[in-house]
């Protein structure tokens, strides 16, 4: 009976063994780390385009830059993801390569974060002025490499917030700021997440959620990383169930594949996303929660263009909105997508592009 036993459990161990095995060599196969050419239609390379994989020193700490654009005599967008720590190149390849006929895109995997990820970078460089001091030191660089006078500075999410300040602070370096699912004060942010997913748990008789949702305590504004996690971990998880994260994706796993076939990343970068992404929350959140833009910027000398989702419960769109109209700017636009979440550029990428490229060809020439 014991040998049954033991080899049943053998043929399962082997079984097991065997297809996270064939489950790895798939990712291996669809990892070179190479830089995927834009095509056309006939799946010719498109002349005049670019896409590389690059990497450059930044504040004494090397970063990778992923740069991808139809023609290389448009303008230069630089392009800040969110997190902090969560690259987007995977997600802007399966939702909207299209905004790269218009611009040469720069994806920059910021410092901690996927192919820039390393267990050497110390923790005391996670910090928002270092941030904003790599964004300058990158934007310089990029006007000289691709002969430029100025470039187009977008970011999303904590992007938007790295990317607003380094505007603020830098504005000689850039012709305008697009920031999507604009962070502001995100601490009360937070607050209107949790009231809002409380009250679609109770609306939706969903008894799960009323329950784990009603156990959490909302962190004070001196919290640590680890009860902020502790937190956000539960609520964040009926964030993008209900809807306030994407009105179509409502679960982690369809993002995570499109991670994974991302063949601008090698097994390993596949094998680290994750890991910089909890590396630079560790060390970044504090700062993303205790910035408030609504008291730090009152103007901005450059076009400031906003975009956000009217469901957006990760930056809500109230908080959003409350920031724009406060702001002054030589111009300034506040765009609602009426069926988006958090990503309008991921949800409507056609209206989100429209707007984007007749912004900016206003003022390039």
């Amino acid at each position: 009976m014991c040998k049954k036993i033991i080899k049943t459990i053998s043929l399962i161990l082997s079984g097991i063994i065997l297809i996270l095995s064939i489950i790895a060599l798939i990712i291996w196969f669809k990892s070179p780390g190479k830089a995927e050419p834009i095509t056309g239609r006939d799946g010719n390379i498109v002349p005049g385009s670019i896409s590389s994989i690059e990497t450059i020193i930044l504040g004494g700490q090397e970063q990778y830059l992923i740069i991808r654009g139809a023609d290389t005599s448009k303008p230069v967008m630089l392009f800040l993801h969110g997190g902090p720590g969560s690259p987007e190149i995977p997600f802007m390849k399966h939702f909207n390569t299209a905004i790269e006929e218009d611009f040469i895109m720069i994806y920059w995997e910021q410092r901690g974060a996927g192919k820039s990820y390393s267990k050497h970078i110390p923790a005391e460089s996670m910090n928002l002025s270092q941030f904003i001091s790599d964004t300058r030191e990158l934007s310089e660089f990029l006007t000289k490499r691709f002969n430029q006078d100025k470039i187009f500075i977008m970011g999303h999410s904590w992007g938007s917030q790295l990317g607003i300040l380094t505007a603020y602070r830098h504005p000689e370096l850039f012709y305008s700021y697009f920031g999507i699912g604009q962070v502001a004060q995100q601490y009360r942010g937070e607050l209107l997440s949790y009231e809002w997913v409380k009250e679609q748990a109770d609306e939706r008789n969903d008894r799960k959620a009323v329950r784990q949702l009603s156990e959490l305590s909302f962190p004070d504004s001196v919290s640590g990383s680890k009860e902020w996690f502790e937190f956000l971990k539960v609520e964040r998880k009926y964030v993008t169930k209900f809807g306030g994260a994407m009105r179509e994706v409502t679960g982690m796993w369809p993002m995570f594949k499109m991670v994974l076939n991302t063949k601008e990343y090698t097994f390993c970068d596949k094998f680290n996303y994750l890991r910089g992404n909890m590396f630079s929350l560790e060390n970044m959140w504090n700062d993303v929660i205790n910035t408030n833009l609504l008291t730090d910027i009152d103007s901005m000398k450059i076009p400031v263009y906003i975009f956000q989702g009217v469901y957006d419960y990760q930056t809500p769109y109230s908080v959003a909105r409350e920031f724009f109209n406060q702001l002054k700017a030589p111009e300034k636009e506040f765009y609602s997508f009426e069926n988006s979440a958090h990503s309008p550029l991921f949800e409507e990428a056609d209206k989100f592009n429209s707007i984007v490229r007749g912004s900016a060809y206003r003022i390039y020439k």
